[in-house]
């Protein structure tokens, strides 16, 4: 039998939660670097401009990449806030 603290569990998660925050930034910061601009200057230049389906795909995944963002920083602050559960 393998006996994990609750601690342990917490410090998993929490490397886990940190790796796929780099993960979404690195990707951020790739589609910046491709587009020269930020999320919501590149949302515009894609609605201002004509169909553009690379362009379409690559909004789409920015946005994705940025809500699991938000998501992986929220929950690295409830953990941080010790608003867990462990079953």
């Amino acid at each position: 039998m393998i006996i994990v603290s609750k601690e342990e569990l917490l410090a998993f998660k929490k490397l886990d939660l940190l790796y796929q925050m780099n993960l979404l930034q690195e990707q951020s910061v790739r589609l910046e670097r491709k587009y020269d601009c930020s999320l919501e200057e590149f949302r515009s230049l894609v609605t201002d401009s004509d169909e553009n389906y690379e362009m379409w795909d690559d909004l789409v995944e920015w946005e994705a990449c940025n809500s699991a963002l938000l998501e992986v920083r929220s929950m690295l602050e409830r953990i941080n806030a010790e608003d867990i559960e462990v079953r």
